[in-house]
Formats: C-alpha cells, structure tokens, sequence
C-alpha cells in the first residue's frame, strides 16, 4: 500500500507550519518551496540552510523569516540574495554596524551591484576600509565626488 502526501500546503501562503514541517525532507522540489515559503518556521529555515542543496541554502538566503545568525552564516554564499532579502533595511536599521562585521567578500559584492542604493555607496566611500573603497572606486558610475573623497582619504590602494 503507497501512501499520498498532498503537497498542495506548499502553495498555500497561510499553510499552517506545522504541516508544512511534515514535507520537510521529501525531497529537493519541496525543501526549496519550503525555504521561500511565508510561513516556514525559523527553526525550520535554519535546518533547510544546512541543506546539501544549493538552491535551497538560496531560498533560505531569500526569506525575510530567516533567523539574524542563520542569514549572516549564508551571507558569504550568497551575497546577492542576503542584500535583497526584505530584512536588509531593518537590519541595518537595527546595527548600523552589520557591514563592517560582515567578510569584505560580501561587502564588496553589494557595493558591486547596480541597485546598491547611493548612501551606501557614499557611506562605504567615506568610512569604509580600503578593499571597500577600492570597490567603490572600481564602479563605472561612482560620482565625482566620492571618487575625490577616495582619492584624498588614508588608504593608497584604493585612491589609485
């Protein structure tokens, strides 16, 4: 006798977690709807974020319900998704130092980006360390003026 698991919770945005939990395991597919999902658990994202798949440590990076600790352990995997993760305003907000605190990997990938936001560029020109004015310097459209700030700043490397 084959018993049925009905997936359809993983679709469902109001599922409850308790159900959506029982799914976890049952394979690639549903670990990475579970690690986008709206109504994963925190201790649910942060067994999907040791997951051997790649694609889902990414949905995990992605979900705003992401435990602080679990998404700065991703952080330098997935760079790109750790800044367009909706908590990345609120935890700035919160520790206005998180960025100095992070590897300057994955700094520097955000300042890389085109939709990195002006005052971080500016922020990262006047205050940041040198590889993270090196990479605000290396960007095609850094204004003149945070170019100028660079060049007249301490560190050599990056004002070249």
């Amino acid at each position: 006798m084959s018993v049925t698991v009905s997936l359809d919770a993983l679709d469902d945005p109001a599922a409850n977690p308790g159900c959506l939990e029982a799914k976890m395991g049952l394979g690639r597919q549903v670990d990475r709807k579970l690690a986008r999902h709206p109504q994963a658990t925190q201790e649910m994202l942060r067994r999907l974020a040791n997951s051997p798949d790649r694609s889902t440590r990414r949905g995990v990076t992605l979900n705003p319900q992401t435990p602080k600790d679990t998404l700065l352990s991703l952080a330098p995997s997935f760079p790109g998704e750790f800044f367009l993760n909706p908590v990345f305003d609120l935890l700035l907000m919160e520790d206005p130092n998180l960025l100095q605190g992070l590897p300057v990997s994955v700094f520097k990938n955000i300042l890389k980006r085109n939709d990195c936001p002006h005052s971080l560029l500016r922020w990262a020109a006047l205050c940041g360390a040198g590889p993270v004015r090196a990479a605000v310097a290396a960007r095609q459209d850094t204004p003149v003026e945070l170019l100028q700030a660079i060049a007249a700043g301490p560190y050599v490397k990056a004002a070249e």
